[in-house]
């Protein structure tokens, strides 16, 4: 059976398994594969843009699905501004935290951005961020991870699976994990070649190898 849908990856899980009493439980073992790899996986899949984030109060909500901001720049200012991360406590304590102004900085709060100073006029940015993987369920059939790694989801749910049966042996628990942290280290390992294959490397024609002490 092909891994190519939120059922049949169900069916698939059971299968393997040989257990047919554990029909919601094994939506249980996806949630937690998924819960684990949006935690681990850092890959260009998840990258989101919003090229006109809308920044005209002290906070602004989380984008849907934010797991990391990759880079934040203010678009709307001539030069363009990179804002710098902080944390809340120092951007609590910094001196003109209640200014008003363009934002140099900002912070993660709950849900929120943080932002500092306080904008005195909108300002808008290009957010680029990491984003989760969409969740698979009864609307939503597949995606990327299943469409490309099926193996991710498949070994993430029976090692979950495999920690939740009584009795399983533990060599069984063992490989199960070993499956699943190598189908990760797959993902990541086709994410960086897909970066650099067919790139050409690029010779530099201004340096002289007699004087390296001026290459810059």
């Amino acid at each position: 059976m092909a891994l190519d849908t939120y059922t049949n990856l169900k069916t698939s899980i059971a299968n393997f398994l040989a257990r047919d009493d554990l029909t919601s439980e094994i939506e249980d073992f996806i949630d937690l594969t998924e819960a684990d790899f949006n935690r681990r996986l850092r890959v260009r899949a998840m990258e989101s843009v919003n090229t006109s984030f809308t920044i005209d109060s002290e906070t602004e909500a989380l984008p849907t699905g934010f797991l990391q901001v990759r880079s934040f720049v203010i678009t709307s200012t001539s030069p363009d501004r990179t804002l710098e991360l902080s944390t809340p406590f120092h951007q609590a304590t910094t001196t003109g935290i209640t200014t008003s102004g363009t934002p140099r900085i900002y912070s993660i709060e709950g849900s929120n951005f943080r932002f500092s100073p306080v904008p005195d006029t909108a300002v808008t940015a290009r957010l680029t961020f990491y984003k989760a993987f969409d969740s698979l369920d009864g609307s939503t059939a597949t995606n990327f991870i299943l469409t490309n790694h099926p193996d991710v989801y498949l070994y993430g749910a029976l090692y979950f699976a495999s920690t939740f049966i009584r009795g399983m042996d533990q060599s069984t628990v063992a490989q199960f994990k070993a499956q699943y942290e190598t189908a990760l280290q797959q993902v990541e390992e086709a994410d960086a070649k897909d970066k650099y294959n067919g790139s050409p490397l690029l010779q530099r024609t201004d340096i002289n190898i007699n004087n390296l002490d001026n290459v810059k």
